[in-house]
């Protein structure tokens, strides 16, 4: 009657003894799964838009362009984080907020439309109990088949006539036949 119950109990320590040990880290060096390019079949203001595969796109979308879903957005940072330096911490995962055709150019803080799907998104860093951390624009790009990341830091800077600069006068602007700068 013991020996019955030891074969009954022994496969469940086993099982919980494999809960207990360290998972070694699994390196995935091969080529990404292809993604399909969605594109939302209807742009409303206020309306969420699905995927066919039941995936959604971000809230606000400005219209009818191929978009990441937000799965897909997720799997871009993913391999965005697989080339990232390993020596500081990054958040747990993103939410797409709000898209628009075109890329966010780093140096000018200009938008810059492109052929291809290139979107822009304000997209939220989530931490890892899913607490936003921070919200910042990221370019998404679809190429070899699948959705990547660019995160960009475009300049943060005071326009010039924020302090109330003035522009200089033009004191022969009277004068007919003069030449008009607008």
């Amino acid at each position: 009657m013991i020996r019955r119950h030891t074969y009954l109990v022994t496969p469940l320590f086993i099982a919980l003894a494999g809960c207990a040990s360290p998972a070694a880290p699994v390196v995935d060096n091969s080529p990404p799964i292809p993604e399909p390019l969605y594109s939302p079949e209807q742009v409303k203001p206020g309306r969420l838009e699905y995927a066919p595969d039941r995936s959604t796109f971000a809230p606000v979308l400005t219209e009818r362009f191929p978009y990441p879903t937000q799965p897909e957005a997720n799997a871009a940072y993913r391999r965005l984080l697989a080339t990232a330096p390993a020596d500081r911490t990054y958040p747990a995962s993103i939410w797409l907020f709000g898209c628009k055709p075109g890329a966010l150019d780093e140096q000018t803080a200009r938008v810059r439309r492109y052929r291809g799907p290139v979107v822009h998104c304000a997209t939220d860093f989530l931490d890892g109990s899913g607490r936003r951390s921070r919200r910042e624009t990221a370019n998404f790009y679809y190429y070899g088949a699948v959705w990547n990341m660019q995160p960009v830091s475009p300049p943060r800077a005071n326009v010039a006539w924020r302090n109330r600069e003035r522009s200089p006068k033009d004191f022969w602007w009277w004068v007919p036949g003069r030449p008009r700068y607008e």
